[in-house]
């Protein structure tokens, strides 16, 4: 899906919080709505830590366990979130069906887009998966 209307957004953040997504339904696209509306509704650190808990706990709903080698991904989740904050920094943040969507469609919406950033073997170490690593191509300014 490359846009949401507010209610399947609305539905995607229900369904996604209560554990009943379909795996299917867990796209890059959907990770990135959920990136906006918790950084548009939290604060980064409260955002963080509610993404961290309701994709560890959604992995486990769609049997996909969290280990060293898949599942829930540090670096990753904490990158989108700050890719979804300096997205909303210069946007109207009252809108999250609009900021979404553009996210969506923009360069930095793309799924390849933190290898801009990061060393594949980098970006995808254990060590990565498990704590925040910092970029090491470029800073993530």
């Amino acid at each position: 899906m490359t846009h949401y209307s507010k209610q399947e957004i609305e539905s995607l953040i229900e369904r996604f919080e209560k554990r009943i997504l379909p795996k299917v339904e867990w796209t890059h696209e959907a990770h990135l709505a959920v990136a906006i509306w918790y950084v548009s509704k939290y604060s980064f650190n409260e955002a963080l830590n509610l993404v961290r808990e309701n994709i560890t706990r959604h992995n486990e709903s769609v049997g996909t366990p969290n280990t060293d080698y898949e599942g829930y991904h540090e670096t990753i989740t904490r990158f989108w979130l700050m890719v979804a904050t300096r997205f909303l920094s210069d946007k109207n943040k009252s809108d999250i069906t609009v900021n979404c969507n553009k996210l969506i469609v923009s360069e930095k919406g793309i799924s390849n887009y933190p290898l801009l950033y990061y060393n594949g073997i980098t970006l995808f170490s254990m060590k990565a998966r498990h704590e925040w690593v910092e970029p090491d191509l470029k800073p993530f300014h």
